[in-house]
């Protein structure tokens, strides 16, 4: 609950362990990053220095003290982004049948689309005037299609050139990408289950032995 919710003013001071926790700069740090990710979150839009200050119960000023300009904050939001839809990541091993590695995969897919999709949205309107967001943003597609190839490396390993440029690999990775999971939950209005169960249509068809295969 932020200084304001709680009935003081942000500027009062304060006592106790909660205010030396509030003058510690690492709380500071993260209260404001996590502020501007649940802003995002509730209004799907880039909210105001104002906002975010308010929300993680700090000064205005003390916004630009810890970041030295947006680019900055929006980074650093990005990367603590990313930790909290990694951590939802579990192994799948390779060697399980390839069912059930889709329906593994699929699962915990579903659990990081879903915290990841209303920051993703906004992060990609701003990537475009960003290198910071670019990088992040093209680490996690890195991280997604990693996965995907460690994964599945033993049904990619009977695809001649499954990895080249229009293979196999490319092919699963569009079919599993967020975007078709978005499309299908925020454009066909397609619940959780349902998505899951197109895209493991496609992973399934994609995967199952036949000409490519051989």
């Amino acid at each position: 609950m932020s200084d304001t919710e709680a009935g003081k003013g942000p500027g009062r001071p304060e006592t106790g362990a909660r205010g030396r926790r509030r003058r510690d700069p690492e709380w500071t740090y993260a209260a404001l990053l996590d502020a501007l990710l649940g802003l995002i979150s509730e209004g799907g839009r880039e909210p105001t220095r104002k906002a975010i200050a308010e929300r993680a119960g700090v000064s205005e000023r003390t916004v630009f003290v810890h970041f030295a300009d947006r680019e900055a904050l929006y980074v650093a939001a990005a990367r603590r982004q990313a930790e909290r839809w990694r951590a939802h990541a579990e192994p799948v091993p390779p060697g399980w049948e390839t069912a059930r590695k889709v329906d593994a995969l699929l699962a915990q897919r579903g659990r990081m689309y879903e915290v990841m999709s209303p920051i993703r949205k906004v992060g990609l309107g701003l990537e475009p005037d960003s290198p910071g967001l670019r990088e992040v943003m093209a680490d996690g597609d890195s991280w997604f299609r990693t996965d995907l190839a460690d994964v599945f490396a033993p049904e990619l390993d009977r695809v001649p050139d499954a990895e080249e440029a229009g293979g196999l690999l490319d092919a699963l990775e569009a079919g599993c990408s967020w975007a078709v999971w978005d499309h299908l939950r925020s454009r066909r209005g397609l619940d959780e289950a349902a998505a899951r169960a197109a895209v493991g249509r496609t992973l399934r068809a994609l995967l199952s032995p036949g000409p490519h295969t051989s």
